[in-house]
């Protein structure tokens, strides 16, 4: 198992990805089948830029995790994880753990950015968990903040300072 960037002729493995993501886990991404087949193949080209993936000896993509940074300049000292996902198959190995501290390092490289945050569904016990053994500290909780077939989930938000100088 190898954590690496992907080429940009592979975009179509991380759309498929997070295809398979969105099956498993509705509740845990925005994005609706729907909207997914919506989007331009240079969107998907764009995005996986800043995406680490956990691909297998045979070049099978199991897992994923990446991070977007704001764009005004207000927020500019802020990064969102994003998009942390790991196959069925292959959870309770490690592979996010790997993938989430390989997103954190590479972010760490970017010294404008000081801090991380992201949000968690309340019910995804697991990944609430990995995000606090790797430093995210919980700051808040929004009430019904996704809907999936007319069901709510409440959502945790997390940050990580990395430098407050």
């Amino acid at each position: 198992m190898k954590i690496t960037k992907l080429p940009m002729s592979r975009w179509l493995d991380y759309k498929n990805l997070y295809m398979e993501s969105i099956a498993n886990s509705p509740q845990a991404f925005l994005w609706t089948k729907e909207e997914i087949g919506s989007k331009e193949d240079s969107e998907w080209q764009g995005r996986i830029k800043n995406m680490f993936f956990a691909i297998t000896g045979d070049e099978k993509l199991v897992g994923m995790a990446g991070f977007y940074c704001e764009e005004k300049k207000k927020l500019a000292h802020i990064a969102n994880i994003v998009r942390v996902y790991v196959s069925p198959e292959c959870r309770g190995k490690g592979i996010g753990k790997q993938l989430l501290l390989t997103v954190i390092e590479d972010i760490k490289s970017k010294p404008e950015i000081k801090k991380l945050q992201l949000g968690v569904i309340a019910t995804q016990n697991a990944a609430y968990n990995l995000y606090k053994s790797v430093g995210f500290k919980k700051i808040g909780e929004q009430k019904m903040a996704i809907s999936v077939d007319d069901e709510f989930y409440d959502k945790y938000l997390l940050e990580m300072i990395l430098n407050e100088d």
